[in-house]
């Protein structure tokens, strides 16, 4: 069951590129907070039905390069216009940065920080990147004077903070967040019908 979820992850996440390339952004970033949402709970059912595995940790770290990483990327491209040889590069950096940083959980898995039973990811987790997007998109809505060297200063901290080994604290609870992500992924929805009126 949690590998299948993962699966419908990685599924979602190909069918919210194919969004993403058809030029409905914000339809697409709905389908893909509803991804996230699966790849948050593959690990949240397999603890609960005692089926973690190394496979299924590595499974998940591939889907989380779709998710999280390539359609980010595609949407700084595509979406927010960072087409330059610079933002190529700089976007390439982001990209691997995530990469390492998701090479090296599966390797070390979560730490504990001070001898505190609390588990912490070391660096930033790559679900951040989403809370980029949308911190990309305020900046587009207001519009911001100097748009592309913001965004750029905000993606390369982004990178750096992934992998950075500084412990990020692991949420007691996901639901908080899986509430929050179904509430801003109807708003993108409703964002995408509003656009097309």
């Amino acid at each position: 069951m949690p590998n299948i979820i993962s699966l419908m992850a990685l599924f979602l996440s190909w069918i919210s590129i194919i969004i993403l390339l058809n030029n409905r952004f914000y339809l697409s970033f709905s389908v893909i907070l509803i991804a996230f949402i699966m790849d948050a709970l593959d690990g949240y059912i397999a603890r609960r039905l005692e089926k973690e595995s190394s496979f299924g940790r590595q499974l998940d770290g591939y889907v989380d390069v779709f998710v999280f990483l390539i359609y980010p990327a595609l949407s700084f491209y595509l979406f927010f216009s960072l087409r330059d040889v610079i933002s190529i590069i700089i976007v390439f950096i982001y990209i691997a940065a995530g990469v390492l940083r998701l090479a090296r959980f599966n390797v070390t898995g979560f730490i504990t920080v001070q001898n505190k039973e609390h588990l912490s990811y070391p660096g930033l987790p790559v679900f951040f990147n989403h809370l980029t997007i949308l911190i990309l998109l305020a900046l587009k809505w207001l519009p911001v004077k100097y748009f592309v060297l913001i965004s750029y200063i905000i993606i390369l901290l982004n990178s750096f903070l992934m992998v950075l080994k500084l412990p990020f604290p692991k949420p007691r609870s996901i639901w908080p967040f899986v509430l929050l992500l179904l509430l801003v992924s109807f708003t993108m929805f409703y964002l995408e019908i509003y656009a097309n009126r």
